[in-house]
C-alpha cells in the first residue's frame, strides 16, 4: 500500500499559467539529456529518485531517493544544474517512505514527509526538516489514523500564511484528511474527508482567492469517477466544485494548479475520447470544464503525474506509466494544444519511469528524474532544453508592506534593483548570485516582481499580492452618508469597500488612506477594504446611527 501511496505523491506542480487555442501542427518535444546516474548499493549516494525536486537558494536542485544512503532507507540528494550530485543526508533507519519529494520553506530549509515513519503511536508517518547542511530533524509524528492523521502523501505546500498544508492517504480507519503544520512542527487537521468523498490526490494548490484546491478519487454523487474540491485554510467552506464523468475524463491522478487566467488545470487517468484520460481546464467555481487534450492509447501516452507551465508558454509533464513498454514519457502541450512526447526506455541512458514531476529551473531549463534504468539501473537525473530564457521566482507570493520576500534566480549582485509592481524595494539582502531577500516597499503594487542587474531584467511569472492592512478609521459612528476616512497601508489598488457587507462608494487618497461613504442599508459592523492583493477587515465596528 505504501508503494502505491508514494506513486500518488509523485504529482506536484511548479508554475502554470493560462493557455487557450485549437490544436494545430504537431510540435517536436525536445530530447532530454542524461546528466547524472544514481548509484546502486552505495551508502554515499541514493537511488530510485521519487517525488518533486525543489530549487534551493544556492541555485541547486534538491530531491529524495527511495533506496540506500547510510541506512538503506534512501536520502536527500543535491544536484547542480550541470549534473554534479552528492548525498546531503540519509534518512534514519526508523523512517520509511520518506522519498516523497521536498518543499522549499521561507527560511531556506527543505520540508517533507515520510509515509510510514516510526512514532510512539505506530507506523503512521512523520513531517521532517532538512537543512542545507544536511541536518535531518523529525518535527512531528503522525499519531491518529481515525482522524486521518496518518500516512502523509507527498510533501506539503507552503501557503500564504507561512504554514504548510498537505494531505494524508486513505486507510482502513480514515478517508484521508488535509493537515496544517507550522515550520516548527505544530500540526492541526483542518478537514477530514467523508460523506462519500475519499482518497485525496495531491498536490494541493492555493489559489489567488486564498482557498485550497485538490482532487479526490471518490466524490459524493460521482462515485469512483472522482471530483475537485475547495476548502479554506481553516477548513471552512469545503465543497466539491466539479464531479468527473466518463465522457470527458475521470479518475484524477494529480491535483490541480491555477493559471494566470484564474482557471484550474489538471489531468485524469481514464475516460475521454480514448478512455485513457485527459488534460483539462476548469474554473474555481467548477464551471467551464474544457478538455484540452484527450490522451491516446497507453502505448503512446501515459497518464500525466504532473502539469507545469513553462515560461515559453507551453505545458510540460511526465508520466510514470504508458508509452514504450509502459516505461513512461515526458510530454509537451503547446499553447495551441498540440501534443507530443518523448518515450523513455530502460534500454537507453535516460532510463524510465519518472516517479516525480519535472520542474523548470530559473535558468529556463526543465529538469526531471527517472526512478529506474540508466547506466546503473537505479535512476537518472536529466535535463530538457526548451529554449526558454532565465527568469526570477518567488518563494512566497503574498505579503504586507514591510514583509521580507525571497526571490530565486541567477546573476544577482549588490547592484540588482528589485521592484514590486514597478515600485522599487529600497532594502534587500543578497545571498550569492542566486537569491535575494527584498522588503516589500511602501506603495508596492500587486503584480510581477522584477530584478534588474545591469542590462538584464528577470521577471517572475507569478504575481506578488500586496495584502492590505487597516489600522484605524474616523469617525467611529455616523448615519448613512457619513464620509469615513480609513487608514492603513497597501490601499492604493482598492477595488471595494463595504460596511458590514454593504458596498460603499469610495475614493483612494493614497497608499495609506481611503475615504468611503456609509451606504444606504448599511448596519453596524466591520469595515472591509478589498484590493487586488486581498481583503482587510477593521478591528472594531463602525456604528451606524
Amino acid at each position: 500500500m505504501f508503494r502505491a501511496m508514494q506513486s500518488k505523491s509523485m504529482a506536484a506542480a511548479v508554475l502554470i499559467l493560462a493557455f487557450v487555442g485549437i490544436a494545430s501542427a504537431q510540435p517536436n518535444v525536445p530530447t532530454p539529456m542524461d546528466l547524472y546516474h544514481f548509484q546502486f548499493g552505495v551508502v554515499t549516494d541514493t537511488a530510485a529518485p521519487q517525488g518533486p525536486m525543489a530549487q534551493g537558494r544556492d541555485g541547486n536542485l534538491y530531491g529524495t531517493g527511495y533506496y540506500w544512503g547510510a541506512n538503506q532507507f534512501g536520502g536527500v540528494f543535491k544536484v547542480t544544474p550541470s549534473g554534479s550530485e552528492s548525498l546531503l543526508a540519509s534518512f534514519p533507519a526508523n523512517d520509511s517512505g520518506c522519498a516523497q519529494g521536498l518543499t522549499l520553506g521561507a527560511d531556506g530549509n527543505f520540508y517533507g514527509t515520510c509515509s510510514q515513519g516510526f512514532s510512539s503511536a505506530g507506523l503512521l508517518g512523520n513531517f521532517y526538516k532538512i537543512t542545507t547542511a544536511g541536518v535531518y530533524t523529525d518535527l512531528y509524528d503522525f499519531k491518529n489514523a481515525v482522524t486521518g492523521e496518518a500516512y502523509p502523501n507527498g510533501p506539503p505546500i507552503l501557503a500564504t500564511d507561512g504554514n504548510f498544508y498537505g494531505i494524508t492517504f486513505q486507510s482502513s480507519s480514515s478517508n484521508g484528511a488535509i493537515y496544517k503544520v507550522t515550520p516548527a512542527g505544530n500540526l492541526t487537521i483542518v478537514h477530514t474527508f467523508g460523506g462519500g468523498d475519499s482518497i485525496p490526490v495531491g498536490p494541493l494548490s492555493q489559489a489567488t482567492d486564498g482557498n485550497l484546491y485538490g482532487a479526490v478519487l471518490t466524490a459524493a454523487g460521482f462515485g469512483n469517477r472522482g471530483g475537485l474540491f475547495k476548502v479554506g485554510l481553516s477548513g471552512s467552506g469545503y465543497k466539491i466544485i466539479y464531479g468527473f464523468v466518463d465522457a470527458t475524463g475521470f479518475g484524477p491522478n494529480t491535483g490541480v494548479v491555477q493559471g494566470s487566467d484564474g482557471k484550474l488545470y489538471g489531468a485524469t487517468s481514464a475516460g475521454g475520447t480514448n478512455s485513457n484520460g485527459v488534460i483539462y481546464r476548469v474554473s474555481t467555481s467548477g464551471t467551464g470544464y474544457t478538455v484540452l487534450y484527450n490522451l491516446a492509447s497507453t502505448s503512446t501516452d501515459g497518464a500525466p503525474n504532473t502539469l507545469i507551465r513553462a515560461t515559453n508558454g507551453n505545458l510540460y509533464g511526465s508520466s510514470f506509466g504508458g508509452g514504450n513498454g509502459n516505461q513512461g514519457d515526458i510530454w509537451e502541450l503547446t499553447s495551441a494544444n498540440a501534443y507530443s512526447d518523448y518515450l523513455f526506455s530502460n534500454s537507453t541512458n535516460l532510463g524510465s519511469n519518472p516517479a516525480g514531476p519535472v520542474v523548470q529551473h530559473t535558468n529556463g531549463t526543465i529538469y526531471g528524474t527517472n526512478s529506474s534504468g540508466g547506466v546503473t539501473g537505479v535512476g537518472v537525473f536529466f535535463s530538457e532544453n526548451i529554449g526558454a530564457s532565465a527568469f526570477a521566482s518567488l518563494v512566497t507570493q503574498s505579503g504586507k508592506e514591510g514583509a521580507k520576500v525571497g526571490i530565486l534566480g541567477q546573476g544577482f549582485s549588490t547592484s540588482s534593483v528589485v521592484k514590486f509592481g514597478g515600485t522599487q524595494a529600497t532594502t534587500k539582502t543578497l545571498s550569492g548570485t542566486t537569491f535575494i531577500t527584498a522588503t516589500v516597499p511602501t506603495g508596492a503594487l500587486t503584480g510581477a516582481v522584477t530584478v534588474t542587474t545591469g542590462t538584464t531584467t528577470l521577471t517572475t511569472p507569478q504575481s506578488f499580492r500586496v495584502t492590505p492592512v487597516l489600522t484605524s478609521f474616523t469617525p467611529s459612528t455616523g448615519p448613512v452618508g457619513t464620509v469615513v476616512t480609513i487608514n492603513g497601508n497597501g490601499l492604493q489598488q482598492t477595488t471595494k469597500v463595504t460596511f458590514n457587507g454593504k458596498s460603499a462608494s469610495f475614493t483612494v487618497v493614497s497608499d495609506s488612506q481611503v475615504t468611503a461613504t456609509v451606504p444606504t442599508g448599511a448596519t453596524t459592523g466591520k469595515i472591509a477594504v478589498t484590493t487586488k492583493g486581498g481583503t482587510a477587515n477593521s478591528a472594531t465596528n463602525f456604528t451606524v446611527m
